[in-house]
């Protein structure tokens, strides 16, 4: 079964309201803000391909874990300024909400790295709690967009542009 990316963002707001909250803490409450993305996205993805009856089949763990952070970084990059550039398909109505999830993943992709692997990084409460903010609001925004523009970046998501 997938991971819920609202556990994953239950778990965000869990360790982020602790009383005495240490780094580690709010570290792991960034990270798996975004890791609430990823995994909404690798099963819409999976759902896209396969249908929604079939996470227990080896072809949608096929799906699920052919998308890696770096395919999903490089194509929310393209995606997520005013006039997307070098992409494959783009839907009748622009990209819309895609564009501004696209831009959040992005930079909450950034904030993660920053929080799982920089050091001298320090990280608070407030801006802790802004990023698991801008995580529900990513996937509310994926959610509140149009069909035709969900599956044109999914698509672009599972398969490469020759």
């Amino acid at each position: 079964m997938p991971l819920d990316p609202k556990e994953l963002l239950l778990h965000s707001d869990a360790l982020a309201a602790k009383a005495g909250a240490t780094q580690a803490d709010l570290r792991r409450a960034i990270s798996a803000a975004y890791y609430a993305i990823f995994h909404f996205v690798l099963a819409a993805a999976a759902n896209m391909a396969l249908g929604t009856s079939s996470p227990s089949t080896p072809g949608y763990g096929l799906v699920y874990r052919s998308i890696d952070h770096s395919r999903l970084r490089g194509l929310c990059d393209q995606l997520r300024g005013t006039k997307p550039g070098n992409v494959a398909i783009t839907p009748t109505v622009g990209f819309g909400r895609i564009a501004d999830f696209a831009r959040l993943t992005v930079n909450l992709y950034e904030y993660r790295i920053l929080a799982d692997y920089e050091p001298s990084r320090d990280f608070t409460v407030d801006e802790t709690k802004v990023a698991i903010s801008d995580a529900r609001e990513a996937i509310a925004w994926f959610q509140a967009s149009a069909e035709e523009q969900q599956k044109a970046f999914l698509t672009m998501l599972l398969f490469r542009q020759r």
